[in-house]
């Protein structure tokens, strides 16, 4: 879990890729925020339960500084469905607001802290979204327990349109999940990749597919400071494994057809009076019962 926290923390990490995750989730694909707005903010928070002091970490978490206001934007990576989640959330985000109340001048209006879980899960959520729904409430005291809901953001349930408004390497990352989750046809951006390492380690780590990182990494390195495409790649591993089955079945199609001739030598030998039936079985290595369905399968075929 360390390793893929990791490793989707470093692509998102990029401002281009976090600015484009927002504007298309949030905003419909319209630029609104920007990656030269945005600068890291903590990910790292403590909480004291048990008498104990214990840490908790955000995935990726940045300010965004516009001229008229400033929020904190965070995103948490979700690979399978937690019925907690919105308590953890309430746990990231009190955090952040507590911060606040520790160092904001008086006077003065804190700023809101956003946060949006994208689920990268083929199974689906069936999980509440909200803090109601991790709650055994009274209906008496309902109107009095505040709620907290979730920005919650399914891989699988975007649209094709929602995943082409991405502008960044995110692009490949939800065509890739969307088709591998939706168990639907794969086809990959023509988009240059700007960070292909990262890329292709959330594939490698996140799907369990290392096609993707090992062909990357067989190419030339002219071709790859030239850029390379998720189609390219999809396309070689794709071409790879058409002249491996084609292989394969000439392969097995030989075979085959010693094995067809083997049996039609032994036949005329037993008709011939060289070979007893289970002198021919013992030379194709079956017992008699074996060599006799061999036989009645070969000319029924014929």
């Amino acid at each position: 879990m360390a390793e893929k926290d990791r490793i989707s923390k470093t692509l998102e990490s990029y401002n281009s890729v976090f600015a484009d995750i927002l504007n298309v989730l949030l905003f419909n694909g319209k630029i609104v925020v920007r990656p030269d707005e945005l600068t890291p903010a903590d990910t790292e928070s403590q909480y004291k339960a048990d008498g104990k002091i214990h840490g908790q970490e955000r995935d990726v978490s940045k300010y965004w500084s516009h001229a008229r206001f400033k929020i904190v934007f965070a995103l948490e990576n979700q690979e399978k469905p937690d019925k907690w989640m919105p308590l953890r959330l309430v746990g990231y985000d009190g955090a952040s607001y507590r911060k606040q109340y520790d160092v904001q001048p008086k006077g003065e209006k804190g700023y809101p802290v956003i946060t949006l879980v994208i689920y990268f899960g083929k199974k689906e959520w069936t999980y509440g979204k909200t803090l109601h729904s991790c709650l055994d409430i009274p209906p008496m005291l309902l109107p009095f327990v505040n709620d907290y809901k979730m920005n919650f953001y399914a891989v699988r349930d975007l649209t094709p349109e929602q995943i082409r408004q991405f502008q960044s390497d995110f692009q490949a990352i939800a065509e890739f999940f969307y088709a591998l989750n939706t168990e639907t046809d794969y086809h990959p951006t023509d988009k240059k990749l700007e960070h292909p390492n990262e890329v292709l380690d959330m594939i490698s780590i996140f799907a369990g597919d290392d096609r993707f990182r090992e062909e990357y990494n067989s190419m030339p390195d002219k071709i790859k400071e030239g850029g390379i495409t998720m189609c390219e790649i999809y396309d070689t591993i794709h071409n790879e494994g058409r002249a491996e089955g084609r292989a394969e079945g000439r392969a097995e199609g030989r075979a085959e057809g010693r094995a067809e001739g083997m049996l039609k030598t032994l036949l005329r030998q037993i008709k011939d009076g060289l070979l007893t039936l289970a002198q021919a079985a013992m030379y194709a290595d079956m017992t008699v019962e074996e060599f006799e369905q061999a036989v009645s399968a070969l000319q029924a075929e014929n």
